[in-house]
């Protein structure tokens, strides 16, 4: 094998895959990058997997002769990356790997392509489109939510659901869920629901946003979701459900609604929560007709006290969070202003933008904290 490549094409192409090598394997090939030359398309492609994602991308070089090898991920990559502004050329003889760009001259040992796990297939043919500033934002508003508990593993991903009319997304740790949907024609993709890991949500996006093309078309076979985002596929094993019946923990007779600004209160619980306790985190919220009253007191620590306008429809009532999970919930939302619909301090309130996207539905329901009388 033998080529040569702009230097900032290869590394771009490398980091297109390196965040899919684990810097902890017990296989030892799991961390080398799987190169390949085609003479007859003129193009090299990179590979890394874990097993249970795997990354390939294309990118064009002045192919002389094709082949294969894989190479040390890590180190293949900072010498790339140290590399001058010349072009590279890597050829390689049985298992030694020479680097030429410019002056420098560089040899590395790797492992025969053999030894790499068989590539999973990704078919093309049986993808759908998918808006890809959409998608990026569906995953931006939900995967905060994703459950790191692996004794709950159908909670570790994101749950992507399809009906006729609608497209959501929707993640839960227990003490929060966040669920977005959109409106349209989906009628195709009807029951098509997977559950997709926060790692290849998270390259998905990346990915997406580095390519910043229009679209991104996703093919779902058996027990993989697969994303064809320009020259790259990511092949990720997807989660085994069933997904909790999410819509059931929903209140649906909450009647107290708060209206308030939504970095006003942000600002605010920051404050506070400087003084609350290291465990619960917990900040009190004093609801009252035209403020919210924020009190933070811990023993051994101290108090922290303070009030901003809001609009509040109920009689008075006393309730506690956990300040982070309350500010991932308003970080995530638009708008300049946030609803809060509750029943009662012991129960979940239901967050949402107080000015809605039409055709978008956003919502997050945030648990409280049991407050010490």
């Amino acid at each position: 094998m033998r080529f040569s490549i702009a230097r900032q094409n290869l590394e771009k192409a490398i980091q297109r895959v390196l965040a899919v090598v684990s810097p902890k394997t017990t296989l030892p090939i799991l961390a080398n990058f799987l190169l390949e030359a085609d003479e007859k398309s003129r193009t090299i492609s990179i590979t890394a997997t874990d097993l249970d994602m795997t990354v390939t991308t294309k990118m064009e070089a002045d192919v002389e002769k094709g082949g294969g090898i894989t190479l040390p991920a890590k180190r293949f990559s900072e010498i790339v990356r140290a590399l001058g502004e010349a072009s590279v050329t890597i050829s390689v003889d049985g298992e030694e790997v020479s680097i030429k760009s410019g002056k420098g001259r560089f040899k590395i040992v790797g492992i025969p392509t053999e030894e790499f796990p068989k590539l999973p297939e990704s078919d093309l043919t049986a993808a759908f489109d998918v808006d890809a500033e959409l998608f990026v934002r569906m995953v931006d508003k939900v995967s905060f939510c994703i459950c790191k508990d692996e004794t709950r593993p159908s909670l570790n991903g994101a749950y992507w659901e399809f009906t006729a009319k609608a497209m959501g997304m929707t993640a839960t740790d227990g003490h929060r869920l966040s669920t977005f949907k959109v409106t349209g024609d989906f009628a195709k993709l009807e029951g098509k629901d997977i559950i997709v890991p926060p790692k290849a949500l998270a390259h998905a996006t990346r990915i997406i946003g580095a390519e910043a093309g229009e679209t991104v078309k996703v093919a779902v076979q058996e027990n993989h979701v697969v994303f064809f985002v320009g020259d790259t596929i990511i092949n990720s094993r997807l989660l085994e459900g069933p997904f909790p019946n999410y819509s059931q923990v929903i209140p649906k007779d909450n009647e107290k609604n708060l209206l308030v600004g939504r970095e006003e209160l942000a600002s605010a619980v920051r404050r506070v929560a400087v003084l609350s306790d290291v465990l619960t985190h917990q900040v009190k919220l004093g609801l009252m007709k035209t403020k919210v009253e924020l009190v933070v007191s811990t023993p051994d620590v101290g108090e922290a006290k303070e009030e901003i306008a809001a609009t509040y429809d109920a009689e008075k009532m006393e309730v506690g969070y956990n300040a982070n999970y309350l500010l991932d919930v308003l970080k995530h939302l638009d708008g300049d202003n946030v609803r809060f619909v509750l029943g009662s301090p012991v129960g979940a309130a239901v967050v949402s933008t107080a000015e809605p996207v039409e055709g978008e539905e956003h919502l997050c329901l945030l648990m409280p904290l049991r407050l010490s009388t």
